[in-house]
């Protein structure tokens, strides 16, 4: 029997001699190269600092779903190391730590000695030439956060990426957070799904449309939004559907290599399930009944419309204690399967009224309705329930992205109710209202005047545009997604 270095070294000596053969093959569909996510031109940035011993974050954490091209972004970087920026291939170091656990115990800080030890004869504090980590699916190495940290205070020498399970959000030390440079990859939004679709990107309308939420003005959103619409007529692929096309699968990168549909939904149904019996574990241990549980709540959320959602109700349905639904609810969250926006008002407010769920892409709840069969008659109800889903999603990863990031809640109010308030610091609330087809200001108007708001947003098919009407803004849903 090998020896666990000797296994450790057999893994990395075939990842050096196999990995350039497999990213040719991973980043090449029917002969034409895949486009990039947006994100690659930042840590492309901070390598050319790197290698220019100029200031860099040579320590980058990537955590997301599964699904959402973390590894297909490592694969990328390999390949614009090697072949725009000539790093001989012994110096950049693929590893993925599920295959590694698969032959034995993954340990990062003790594969790197490994690898230094036979590849430069030095260990970490005494090399003398620059090294690329690029290692996928951290989470499985437990103490990846102290190994890391301990690589990167030995060595100036060494740039780390590490992706992983949105479960190495909870992993992170005090230490290893000061030293990191966290990059959240997240689902699709509209401006990134035709960057990877057309390699075309609408940069410009994404930042405008993000001060039109928090200052109110839209001359600039207006502008870019008409260039946007211009430039798509010109694409000869780009159709009518797309916009449709993408609110239903759009929202994961696979969606883009020409699958039937029926297999782009079963590959997010497969991925949720992976979610729960897999990535769920690397953050808390599970009973299989569990497992079942979470699954069948998964459903439920699926199934009905976006409401407040009772855990007394699901307990009994169930048949389960109210705690165990309330850990799984959070374990799912802790995954970023789904997200939850409490109720806005005071805090005891939101400790007696229950919590709202949607889930991280309205792909994910189109793919689970499909399978699960989906029980609303009218379509234009549906679309409106993935609308909505998709402007809170939208706004729950903007809000872990900006610098200064805000609060999204949902209104309480039984009468004439609007879909989010929106918060940021001690700011007047702005309340948002979402749906299909034409939309009235009863509702905005009665939220604005409720909670002193200077301007409320309607996302809904009212206006072909945005339009701002006094102190509402209407921006229609396909705008909106380019957040």
């Amino acid at each position: 029997m090998l020896e666990r270095n000797e296994l450790i070294l057999n893994y990395i000596n075939n990842e050096l001699e196999s990995v350039p053969s497999t990213v040719n093959s991973k980043l090449t569909k029917k002969g034409i190269k895949l486009n990039t996510r947006l994100e690659l031109n930042e840590i492309k940035k901070q390598i050319d600092n790197f290698i220019d011993e100029k200031y860099a974050n040579r320590f980058i954490v990537i955590p997301g779903l599964r699904g959402v091209g973390k590894t297909t972004i490592l694969y990328q970087t390999y390949e614009y190391l090697f072949k725009e920026k000539n790093i001989p291939l012994n110096n950049i170091l693929y590893i993925s730590c599920d295959e590694l656990n698969d032959i034995t115990e993954c340990n990062i800080r003790e594969l790197v000695e490994i690898y230094l030890k036979n590849k430069f004869n030095k260990n970490i504090r005494t090399l003398n030439e620059k090294v690329f980590l690029l290692i996928d699916e951290a989470q499985y190495d437990k103490n990846w956060a102290v190994s890391n940290k301990i690589i990167f205070d030995k060595s100036d020498n060494i740039f780390m990426i590490i992706t992983g399970s949105s479960a190495i959000h909870l992993q992170y030390n005090a230490d290893a957070a000061r030293r990191l440079k966290r990059r959240v990859l997240t689902p699709l939004n509209y401006n990134q799904h035709l960057n990877l679709k057309h390699n075309q990107s609408f940069n410009n309308l994404s930042d405008s449309l993000c001060e039109l939420i928090f200052t109110g003005n839209p001359e600039k959103a207006i502008k870019y939004e008409f260039e946007a619409n211009k430039a798509l007529t010109n694409i000869v692929e780009y159709t009518s559907s797309e916009w449709d096309y993408y609110l239903k699968y759009g929202g994961f990168p696979t969606v883009n290599e020409d699958k039937p549909l029926t297999d782009v939904r079963e590959e997010i149904v497969t991925m949720t399930n992976k979610i729960i019996t897999e990535d769920i574990m690397q953050i808390k241990t599970i009973t299989s009944d569990n497992q079942a549980i979470a699954k069948r709540i998964i459903r439920q959320l699926a199934l009905q419309k976006p409401g407040e959602v009772s855990q007394h109700k699901l307990s009994n349905y169930l048949k389960t204690a109210v705690s165990n639904v309330n850990n799984i609810l959070d374990l799912l969250e802790k995954t970023e399967l789904i997200f939850h926006c409490e109720p806005f008002g005071g805090s005891s407010r939101r400790l007696k009224k229950p919590w709202k769920y949607y889930f991280a892409s309205s792909s994910i709840r189109h793919a689970l309705s499909m399978k699960i069969g989906n029980t609303m008659k009218n379509s234009e109800e549906y679309e409106g329930i993935l609308i909505e889903n998709l402007v809170a999603s939208n706004l729950f990863n903007l809000s872990n992205t900006q610098i200064n990031s805000f609060n999204i809640y949902y209104d309480p109010h039984k009468d004439k109710n609007v879909d989010f308030v929106i918060q940021d610091s001690f700011e007047n609330p702005i309340p948002i209202e979402v749906g299909r087809g034409k939309k009235k200001k009863g509702q905005i108007k009665n939220a604005m005047n409720r909670y002193d708001s200077e301007y409320g947003i309607v996302v809904a098919n009212t206006k072909s545009s945005i339009e701002k009407n006094g102190d509402i803004i209407f921006i229609p849903p396909k705008t909106f997604s380019f957040l």
